[in-house]
């Protein structure tokens, strides 16, 4: 959970809630209201920055603090429970920009796949977990629902958690946590492009802090790039799969036997052809013997029709003669 708040709600000096455009409650992004502060002071004092949780009892007062973040006035330690990069400014302003995606192009080692989001939040992550007997306390840094597609959501329950790690990645112990309870991670690291390494700066100014969140608004756009820590596969999809797979063996047992009856069919036909060749290699010899039988009878007559043509030209007599 980001401790350093980004944005917030405001509410006027008649105690309601600003509307907004494009949401029911106008967001005022912390360079935003820097910036208010900074040039329009009189308007700045009119409002009441409050939290962003969905659930308006939840909401609490914060102030804007110059070094690029909102503050809680007062708030119970669990709004304030540090856990990773919390306290990184980058850290938040990324998680701002993953969590106003409605769509999520990803790209984990070889593979590609894009998300539709249903809801997504970075407010109220809290997750309570069974570890070993005890509880845990989880607060991810974003909690997505989603539905398309449909292979996936159904393999991860329709739900995915997405981690941004600036200088802390995700702790062993909470990614096996996380498996176990069937809630899938994807980590998307920032740590090239931090607002210290990008404007060369630890006090960014209220427009570099709104370029910087535009800059990962723009990159998350077009594509993710990410490492699956937590790969889970819901009953649901266990079973499922495990049907394909069994009705595929089957066809493919049935094509083989198919395979198999054609291929004896196929060697029987062979084996008659082979007989048929047999037979007709035998009567070709027989007919070779008969016609070898014919050609010697016709020789001997031929050299015997020769014999009486020499008798009768020389004129022999005696036993010669016939």
């Amino acid at each position: 959970m980001a401790n350093k708040k980004i944005w917030a709600y405001a509410v006027d000096e008649t105690g309601e809630y600003v509307v907004g455009e494009k949401h029911p409650l106008k967001i005022y992004y912390i360079w935003e209201t820097l910036k208010l502060r900074r040039d329009h002071i009189h308007q700045f004092n009119k409002l009441t920055f409050m939290s962003t949780h969905r659930a308006s009892e939840k909401r609490l007062e914060m102030f804007a603090v110059i070094t690029g973040f909102y503050r809680y006035k007062s708030a119970p330690d669990e709004y304030e429970k540090p856990e990773g990069d919390s306290d990184s400014l980058s850290h938040s302003i990324a998680i701002q920009a993953l969590a106003e995606q409605s769509v999520l192009n990803f790209k984990c080692g070889n593979d590609e796949f894009t998300i539709e989001v249903d809801d997504i939040r970075s407010d109220d992550t809290k997750i309570q977990l069974t570890n070993r007997d005890t509880y845990e306390y989880y607060y991810p840094d974003l909690i997505c629902q989603f539905r398309s597609p449909t292979t996936l959501a159904t393999k991860w329950g329709n739900k995915l958690v997405l981690e941004v790690k600036h200088t802390h990645g995700c702790e062993d112990e909470k990614i096996f946590d996380f498996k176990n309870h069937c809630i899938p991670i994807i980590e998307i690291n920032i740590a090239k492009w931090s607002i210290e390494k990008k404007y060369g700066t630890k006090s960014p100014t209220p427009e570099q802090l709104e370029d910087y969140y535009c800059f990962w608004k723009a990159v998350f756009a077009k594509q993710i790039f990410g490492h699956v820590l937590s790969n889970p596969v819901t009953p649901t999809y266990f079973v499922e799969f495990f049907k394909k797979t069994t009705d595929k063996l089957s066809q493919l047992d049935k094509q083989n036997d198919s395979l198999r009856s054609k291929l004896s069919g196929s060697q029987s036909h062979n084996t008659q052809l082979k007989n048929e060749l047999n037979t007709t290699e035998q009567h070709v010899a027989l007919l070779r013997d008969a016609v070898l039988t014919k050609e010697s009878k016709i020789e001997k007559l031929e050299k015997r029709g020769l014999f009486d043509f020499l008798v009768r030209k020389l004129g022999f007599k005696g036993r010669y003669q016939v």
